[in-house]
């Protein structure tokens, strides 16, 4: 049976113009709800945030300022 903790946040921590060094959650991978929720707190603090699945690498979850970024990035590529 497959597992229901598959989902992974990761955010970058601080100014997002500053800092581009990814972190995971200690907890490891966790459920959909559970991480959603975390990701949102994560993304308030005006961070970098995403939730991930830890296999497939689907992102189901980007905060404002990730979406951001990664315009920023495919604009100047």
């Amino acid at each position: 049976m497959a597992t229901q903790k598959c989902w992974i946040l990761k955010f970058v921590a601080g100014n997002p113009a500053m800092f581009t060094r990814v972190r995971t959650d200690g907890s490891g991978p966790g459920r959909r709800g559970e991480v959603l929720q975390a990701a949102e707190k994560v993304a308030g603090n005006g961070w970098r945030a995403w939730v991930e699945h830890a296999v497939a690498g689907e992102r189901i979850f980007e905060s404002e300022v990730e979406k951001a970024y990664k315009q920023a990035h495919q604009a100047a590529a």
